[in-house]
């Protein structure tokens, strides 16, 4: 969604209510939104402010207060919630924008750095040819009897004519060139068209790879045993799931635990799986959703495929151990990502209370991959890492601004990304690139 705005834009009038009203509502409906109830009272509050023009109710302090319920002295360098839900409000609304078919009267932006939404027209339609062809014709008729009075020597006459005619076959080839050219520069493919085109050009269903983490939970034996001399209290709904604390695990050996294999996802990578998902449904692409495991090397020959998760996902690791931005160190104190080409560069995530502050991601797009097929992967050092850079990889304007920097023909060239991102309560800020490469 693009945030710089021409001197029309910003001073186009404010639509009608009912019809801002209506397109709010469908926005608000729409599959992006419906998901995060947040992310729809921001919304909300943001448009119907910014059309009453209460420009002091727009400020980072007033939403927070009034949108998400915080105290009137809250830090909002401490808790960036109004923040970061901007940012995803301004996510979800390119996905909105970009998936609705139907031509739109009006349109919300919300800018960068503002909070304050903007309304602007969609773009007229292009005039059409046979409309430019039949006001030639007319005119054509009005100049014939004007000549042919003027000039009674017959073979004059007919001079005239075919001056006219080939005149008018002339303005009319000019005009269709210049407006064929003018469609073909205003249909330029956008940067996220041109990320993602290589992956939807194949016609087989795109292969979506999640990973999946070890998990060890108390056999049914051992839960019987616990629910026997542990019942539940008043407060305590009866069939909840059972959460053992900390210190009663000491009472169980190894011998009571079962491991659980492609069951349990972390948030960031259900985050992701859900983003590529949505972007394949609203381009009508078929894709297959698959978990580490239940993936062959032959699966990955069939079609492109986009893979998700690092530590947890071997294919991830296997496809990319070669390239130039790597994971190390394992699941470790230890992990991080190294630049090959360069020993003296790697990005370490911060940890803070046992939760990470900072967290590094790779995305990787392969258009010559060892499958020989396109491969995409998307993966953090932790899952708040792998939801960020899912979060870039949908987001047009992010994408934009990285080929601002980028190659000419950065579009036929394979590229890998380095992302950084800020968390907070286990929920990342908006990504940026520290480093890119292309090949």
């Amino acid at each position: 969604m693009a945030t710089q705005h021409n001197s029309l834009l910003d001073a186009a009038p404010v639509p009608p209510r009912p019809q801002v009203e209506g397109l709010l509502e469908d926005i608000l409906g729409s599959a992006p939104f419906r998901t995060s109830r947040q992310c729809q009272d921001l919304f909300r509050y943001i448009v119907e402010h910014s059309l009453a023009a209460s420009d002091g109710s727009l400020r980072e302090r007033i939403i927070g207060i009034e949108v998400f319920g915080r105290s009137p002295d809250y830090d909002t360098a401490e808790d960036p919630v109004v923040r970061l839900r901007a940012a995803d409000v301004r996510k979800r609304l390119a996905q909105y924008y970009q998936a609705h078919r139907e031509p739109l009267q009006w349109k919300v932006e919300i800018p960068t750095g503002s909070y304050k939404a903007q309304f602007y027209p969609s773009e007229m339609p292009l005039p059409q040819v046979p409309v430019l062809a039949k006001s030639i014709a007319l005119h054509s008729e009005t100049l014939a009897p004007t000549l042919s009075t003027a000039a009674p020597n017959v073979a004059a006459h007919r001079r005239n004519r075919l001056w006219l005619v080939a005149l008018l076959a002339v303005c009319l080839a000019m005009a269709v060139a210049g407006l064929t050219l003018f469609r073909g520069t205003s249909r330029a493919v956008a940067p996220f068209d041109l990320f993602w085109g290589p992956v939807l050009e194949d016609a087989k269903p795109v292969l979506i790879c999640t990973g999946s983490n070890r998990v060890y939970v108390l056999s049914r034996e051992a839960q019987g045993r616990y629910r026997k001399s542990h019942p539940p209290t008043g407060d305590v709904t009866p069939n909840l799931e059972l959460l053992v604390p900390r210190e009663g695990l000491k009472n169980f050996t190894a011998e009571d635990f079962v491991p659980i294999r492609d069951t349990y996802l972390t948030v960031g990578d259900a985050s992701a799986t859900a983003q590529i998902s949505s972007l394949m449904t609203s381009r009508h692409h078929a894709y297959d959703l698959r978990f580490g495991s239940d993936l062959s090397f032959g699966d990955l020959r069939r079609g492109s495929a986009v893979l998700i998760g690092a530590f947890n996902n071997s294919w991830t690791l296997n496809m990319t151990d070669s390239l130039r931005f790597v994971f190390e160190a394992g699941d470790t104190l230890e992990m991080h990502i190294q630049d090959r080409f360069d020993p003296s560069r790697s990005w370490r995530p911060t940890i803070a209370d046992g939760k990470f502050s900072q967290d590094y991601a790779i995305v990787s797009r392969i258009l010559d991959s060892k499958t020989g097929s396109v491969l995409i992967t998307i993966a953090g050092l932790d899952h708040t890492g792998t939801r960020a850079a899912g979060d870039f990889v949908m987001n047009p304007q992010l994408i934009a601004d990285l080929i601002k920097q980028a190659p000419k023909d950065w579009s036929k060239k394979n590229l890998q990304i380095v992302l950084h991102t800020d968390v907070v309560n286990n929920i990342p800020g908006p990504p940026s690139v520290v480093a890119a490469y292309y090949w």
